[in-house]
């Protein structure tokens, strides 16, 4: 998390997402300076009428103002240069593909490099249709919900996973179209010949059962590695801490897993992730572990009722407040925070 100081200068990045910020005159990209630091070590400004403090978890959505590139910035400047190099790649073997599958090459059937991207080590062709489950697709414009030139991948009910996490229709919500969504389908066994072509009648996992597999994944870890000294759990909030004490029973070893704000919790992949750093090994398998969709037995926080509930299976949960229906709006406009005693399929 980004430290402020008194003196800093901010910018609002998104003034639909922080509470009283637009009653109180304050603006999307507007820059304003921090005139104090609350007891929480988060910045208050003003704008020379309104005083506007944050939750922590409000603080994503502002940056500071300083004479280098922003975060996003850079993010954006790395995408555009991945980007020509992977169209590098791609017209090269396009090239050598045809060169090896013709003895000529035909201008009139071949995709301009334009035409094809790289999604998770596989190939996708621009095609001239609606997207179907199993595209990828592209949005023409920026918004909240999703950045422009950047891919997503198409779940079922033609929905894709946005940045925060949220399951989204790709059509019929903030202004997205046929006209402004580029659709890419799957090029069966790529543009390289010696890449075996993919089994159609295997269904690729969704987010959720990757995520029940690293879960699996990560209880195991724990269970082969556990110390042969006497170790303590402390789960605060969204950290895992790890306590080893030594034979005789002095601590001689802490280690800790605290989760990153835009990841949902879990303390099956805290556990393995606090107590492989403490041994010394890799877990970067956990660290990048896939974010989950909605599913039963998930925590969930709705921003505007500044509540959680317990996503549960569909129906009416009205003198239940700490429970909302999977189906239901609260749950389709809350953000998942703790998949902990979610109820995932899992893949044998």
């Amino acid at each position: 998390m980004t430290k402020f100081k008194v003196g800093d200068k901010v910018r609002i990045l998104n003034v639909n997402e922080i509470e009283d910020a637009v009653q109180n005159g304050f603006k999307t990209n507007g820059i304003y300076k921090v005139n104090l630091i609350d007891e929480e070590g988060c910045p208050v400004i003003n704008n020379e009428i309104h005083e506007l403090c944050f939750y922590k978890h409000e603080l994503k959505y502002i940056e500071k103002v300083t004479n280098r590139p922003s975060k996003n910035q850079r993010i954006t400047a790395l995408e555009d240069t991945v980007a020509k190099q992977s169209e590098e790649i791609n017209e090269l073997k396009l090239i050598v593909h045809e060169l090896r599958g013709k003895k000529t090459i035909e201008p009139s059937t071949t995709n301009t490099v334009e035409d094809i991207i790289e999604f998770e080590g596989q190939q996708y062709r621009k095609v001239d249709r609606e997207a179907r489950e199993g595209d990828v697709v592209m949005f023409t414009v920026n918004n909240v919900h999703y950045r422009s030139k950047k891919s997503y991948k198409v779940i079922e009910n033609v929905k894709f996973t946005d940045e925060n996490g949220q399951v989204i229709h790709v059509y019929n919500e903030h202004k997205r179209t046929p006209e402004n969504v580029d659709v890419y389908e799957l090029i069966k066994g790529g543009l390289n010949p010696q890449i075996p072509i993919v089994d159609e009648t295997i269904e690729p996992l969704t987010p959720n059962q990757q995520r029940a597999a690293i879960i699996e994944k990560a209880k195991k870890f724990v269970d082969e590695h556990k110390s042969k000294y006497r170790s303590e759990w402390n789960i605060v909030g969204h950290t895992v801490q790890i306590l080893i004490y030594d034979s005789n029973g002095m601590l001689m070893m802490f280690r800790q897993a605290k989760c990153n704000p835009s990841d949902v919790f879990n303390e099956h992949i805290g556990k393995a992730i606090a107590l492989g750093r403490a041994l010394g090994l890799d877990v970067s398998e956990f660290e990048q572990a896939v974010q989950p969709t909605l599913a039963v037995g998930q925590i969930v926080y709705h921003r505007g009722w500044k509540d959680t509930c317990e996503i549960a299976v569909s129906g009416h949960y009205f003198m239940e407040a700490s429970k909302c229906a999977i189906d239901s709006t609260y749950a389709r406009e809350s953000t998942i925070i703790n998949d902990t005693n979610a109820i995932y399929e899992v893949i044998k």
